[in-house]
C-alpha cells in the first residue's frame, strides 16, 4: 500500500511538473504574431514540434542530423547550426524568434491536423422571417398579407454535419405549404483532405460545369491544404479608419467575416469558395458608415501541387429547381487532376447517365510570373427524341495576378467544331434537341464563346472591374454581346460608383445602361451617429430613366439601430418611396419596411436570429454561419469581442459569433474595455482551428477559477 501511496504521490509531482512546463505563450517571429500558443519552455529554451513550424511555413534542410530530439521538440544544436535566435521573457510569457528568411515560404499558411477542431455536439436553428402586407388600388392586383419563414437547421455529432434547409410560406390567396431547400449529411476525411456529403448539394465545376445532385460525394477540399500548395489565394488588404467589420462577398453572398483594429489590414486565410464569381469587400466602420470595392481574383486553371492530386467521385440524381418538370436522370461523375511537376497538371473525368456520356482529358500549365493557362477537349454522345447526337468542344482558360498591383486577369474561350452538337449534361436536360425545335437550340451552329475578366485595385480607396463575353453561331447572323464596367472610388466622406453595361442579343438592338450613385457622409450627430446622403441616377437607351435621393445612417450608442429612407423620380412615371428601419441586438435584428409604387403600398416586418441548444443549456444569437463559436465568460453579462459588432455575453456570460474561417487559425478577442472591475482574466483572447461546420465552445476563466481547475 506505502509502494502505491509513494508510486501516486511520484505521479503526480510528475503531472504537476508537465502542467507547469507547458505555458500559454505569446508568440513573435520576424516581428509577425503567431498567437497564444501552449508551449513546452524548459530553462527558457522552447520545444517547438515539427507540426509548428510547419504552421509557421519553416522548411528544414533535408541533410540536418538527427533535428528531433526524443519529445519530438528541435534540437538545441539546430539553433544553433541554422542561426535561429530567440528570447523568452517568463514574466511577460513572450517568446520572440529570429529565423532567417531562407527558410521561411511567406505564403505558408497551412495547418496541422492535430490542432483541427471538430468542435463540440450541438444542434442550432438559423430563421429568417418575413410578413408582409400589400395594400393597391388596381382591381387587377391580388392583395392580402404574405408569411414566409426560413429555417436552416443543424447537428453537429463529433465530426457529423447534419443540414437541414426548410420553407413555411402562405401567399396572398391564403395557400400555404412547407418544403425542402436542401438536406445533407456531411463531414471531412482529415488523412484524404476530403469531404464526404450525401444528401443535396452541386458537382465541382473545376472540371465539367456544376449542376445540383441529390446523392453522394466524395471530393477533394482545396481548403484543408495550405496556401504553399495552392500558391494563389489572393492576399487582401484595405484600410479601416477604426475598429471596423470586413465582410468578403461572392455571387451577393456573405463568404467571409473579420473584424480588423484601425490602420491597414492584409487578410491572407481567405480563399473563395467558387472557383468563378465577383468578389467583393464591404469596411463597415464602427460609426456604422460602410464603403465597397471589387477584389482582384483570378481562379488559376486546375493547377495542382506537384506530387499531390485532388479527384471528385459523384452519383445521384439531377436536382432541379423547386416547380420545375425537368426530367431527374440518375448520373455518376468522376474526375482526377494530378500535379506531374511544378509547371504541370494532368486531369481527366467523365460523366456518365442515362442516353448520355461524357469524358474529358487535358492539361494545366504553371507559367510562373506569366500566369497560367489550361486546355481541354471534351467529348459527349447522347440520344434525344430517339436521334443519336455526338459532339465536341476545345476550351482554353488563362489567369494571370498581379499582386504587386493587386490585378488580375482571366479569359475563357470554348469553341465547338462543325457538324457536331455537343451537349453539357444539364444542356441535355433542360433543351430540346430534335430537328424541329431547331428554333430553341442554341447548340445547334454554335463556334466560338469567349469570355474576359479584369479587376484592378487602384489604392486604399479606389477600384475598376471590367467583364466581356461575346458568343457566336455557324450560318447564323448577329452576335450575343455582354460588356459592364464598374468603378469604385472613396474620397474622404464621399464614395462614387460608376457602373456602365452595354449588352446585345441576337436578334436585337444594343441597349446601354448607365449608372451613378454618390454617398455623403456627414458630421456625427450625436446617437444619430453619422448619417449619409444618397444619390443615384439611372440612364438606359431604351428605357426611362430615373432619380433616387436618400438618407440613411446608424443610431444609438451601439449603432445597432439602422435607418434608410429613398424616393425614386421617374419623369415619365409616379414616383417611388421606401423607408425601412432597423435594430440588431444580442438575440437577432428585427426590421420593418414600407414600400409605395404607383398604385401599390407594401409593409414588410423581418425577423432574424439563431437558437444554439447544447451541453450548457439554450443561447440565442444573430444569424450565423455554417462555422461558428460559442464564446464563454462565466456568469459575465455585457461583454464584447471583436469577431462580431453588436454582440456581448448574456446573463450568464455567453455569446455567439459565426463567420469563422475553417482550417485556419481564428482568435476570438473579448473587448477588454467591457470587462467589469472585479473581473480578472488572465487572456483575454483565445485560437481555435475550427473543422468546416464546427461549433467551437470557447471558455474564458477569471484567474481564480482557472487556478481552481488546474489543481
Amino acid at each position: 500500500m506505502k509502494f502505491l501511496q509513494f508510486g501516486f504521490f511520484l505521479l503526480t509531482l510528475f503531472c504537476c511538473h508537465m502542467a507547469a512546463a507547458n505555458q500559454q505563450v505569446w508568440v513573435i517571429v520576424n516581428n509577425n504574431y503567431k498567437g497564444n500558443i501552449s508551449l513546452n519552455i524548459k530553462d527558457d529554451q522552447p520545444c517547438l514540434p515539427q507540426n509548428l513550424l510547419e504552421e509557421w511555413g519553416i522548411h528544414l534542410p533535408q541533410q540536418l542530423t538527427n533535428p528531433w530530439t526524443s519529445q519530438g521538440c528541435l534540437a538545441p544544436h539546430i539553433f544553433k547550426q541554422l542561426q535561429f535566435q530567440y528570447w523568452y521573457k517568463p514574466e511577460a510569457r513572450l517568446l520572440t524568434m529570429l529565423i532567417p528568411k531562407s527558410y521561411i515560404n511567406p505564403r505558408q499558411n497551412g495547418v496541422s491536423t492535430s490542432r483541427w477542431d471538430n468542435g463540440i455536439n450541438a444542434f442550432f436553428i438559423n430563421y429568417r422571417a418575413n410578413y408582409s402586407q400589400l395594400t393597391s388600388r388596381d382591381p387587377y392586383t391580388e392583395t392580402g398579407r404574405s408569411f414566409e419563414l426560413e429555417l436552416d437547421n443543424g447537428i453537429n455529432y463529433g465530426p457529423w454535419r447534419l443540414r437541414y434547409q426548410n420553407t413555411l410560406w402562405r401567399d396572398v390567396d391564403g395557400n400555404h405549404g412547407i418544403y425542402t431547400r436542401s438536406a445533407s449529411l456531411y463531414r471531412s476525411i482529415n488523412d484524404w483532405r476530403t469531404q464526404l456529403l450525401i444528401g443535396d448539394s452541386k458537382t465541382a465545376d473545376t472540371l465539367f460545369d456544376a449542376i445540383p445532385f441529390r446523392g453522394i460525394t466524395l471530393v477533394t477540399d482545396e481548403a484543408m491544404f495550405p496556401d504553399s500548395w495552392r500558391p494563389f489565394a489572393p492576399w487582401i488588404s484595405g484600410y479601416a479608419r477604426s475598429h471596423a467589420e470586413v465582410t468578403i462577398s461572392q455571387n451577393g453572398l456573405t463568404v467571409y467575416r473579420l473584424h480588423v483594429p484601425p490602420g491597414a489590414f492584409v487578410i491572407r486565410d481567405f480563399y473563395p469558395p467558387d472557383r468563378e464569381g465577383m468578389l467583393e469587400l464591404t469596411v463597415k466602420e464602427s460609426d456604422g458608415t460602410e464603403s465597397s470595392r471589387y477584389l482582384p481574383w483570378s481562379a488559376m486553371p486546375t493547377l495542382v501541387h506537384q506530387g499531390n492530386f485532388s479527384f471528385e467521385l459523384t452519383g445521384g440524381k439531377y436536382r432541379p429547381w423547386r416547380g420545375s418538370e425537368l426530367a431527374t436522370p440518375t448520373f455518376f461523375q468522376a474526375s482526377l487532376a494530378q500535379g506531374i511537376m511544378p509547371e504541370l497538371t494532368l486531369y481527366a473525368g467523365t460523366q456518365q447517365a442515362q442516353s448520355y456520356t461524357s469524358y474529358l482529358a487535358g492539361a494545366g500549365f504553371n507559367l510562373y510570373n506569366l500566369g497560367a493557362f489550361s486546355t481541354d477537349v471534351t467529348w459527349a454522345r447522347y440520344l434525344s427524341f430517339s436521334e443519336r447526337y455526338q459532339g465536341r468542344v476545345w476550351r482554353l482558360r488563362y489567369a494571370k495576378a498581379f499582386f504587386d498591383s493587386e490585378t488580375s486577369f482571366s479569359a475563357q474561350f470554348r469553341y465547338y467544331p462543325s457538324h457536331q452538337r455537343y451537349r453539357s449534361l444539364e444542356e441535355k436536360i433542360t433543351q430540346p434537341a430534335g430537328d424541329y425545335d431547331w428554333l430553341f437550340d442554341e447548340s445547334k451552329n454554335r463556334l466560338l464563346a469567349q469570355e474576359y475578366w479584369i479587376n484592378h485595385y487602384l489604392g486604399e480607396d479606389q477600384s475598376l472591374s471590367l467583364s466581356y463575353s461575346q458568343q457566336t453561331w455557324r450560318y447564323l447572323p448577329g452576335h450575343r454581346r455582354s460588356f459592364s464596367l464598374s468603378y469604385l472610388a472613396t474620397f474622404g466622406n464621399l464614395d462614387l460608383s460608376v457602373w456602365l453595361g452595354r449588352s446585345r442579343q441576337q436578334y436585337s438592338r444594343s441597349e446601354t445602361t448607365l449608372g451613378i450613385t454618390l454617398s455623403l457622409s456627414l458630421p456625427e450627430m450625436g446617437s444619430m451617429g453619422s448619417p449619409s446622403l444618397n444619390y443615384g441616377h439611372n440612364l438606359a437607351s431604351r428605357s426611362p430613366q430615373s432619380q433616387q435621393f436618400g438618407v440613411s445612417g446608424s443610431a444609438l450608442e451601439d449603432y445597432s439601430l439602422r435607418y434608410e429612407a429613398n424616393a425614386t423620380h421617374n419623369p415619365h412615371s409616379a414616383d417611388e418611396y421606401d423607408a425601412s428601419l432597423s435594430y440588431q441586438y444580442n438575440a437577432g435584428e428585427s426590421g420593418i419596411s414600407f414600400t409605395h409604387e404607383y398604385h401599390d403600398r407594401e409593409y414588410q416586418l423581418n425577423v432574424s436570429g439563431s437558437v444554439l441548444f447544447h451541453e450548457g443549456g439554450i443561447t440565442l444569437g444573430q444569424e450565423m454561419s455554417d462555422t461558428m463559436a460559442l464564446l464563454v465568460v462565466p456568469d459575465s453579462p455585457g461583454i464584447g469581442n471583436y469577431q462580431q459588432f453588436g454582440v456581448t455575453t448574456n446573463a450568464k456570460g455567453e455569446a455567439l459569433v459565426g463567420w469563422l474561417v475553417p482550417w485556419r487559425v481564428n482568435r476570438l478577442t473579448l473587448n477588454d474595455w467591457q470587462l467589469p472591475d472585479n473581473l480578472t482574466l488572465p487572456m483575454t483572447e483565445l485560437e481555435t482551428v475550427p473543422v468546416k461546420g464546427a461549433i467551437i465552445k470557447a471558455v474564458f476563466l477569471p484567474a481564480e477559477k482557472k487556478a481552481r481547475d488546474e489543481k
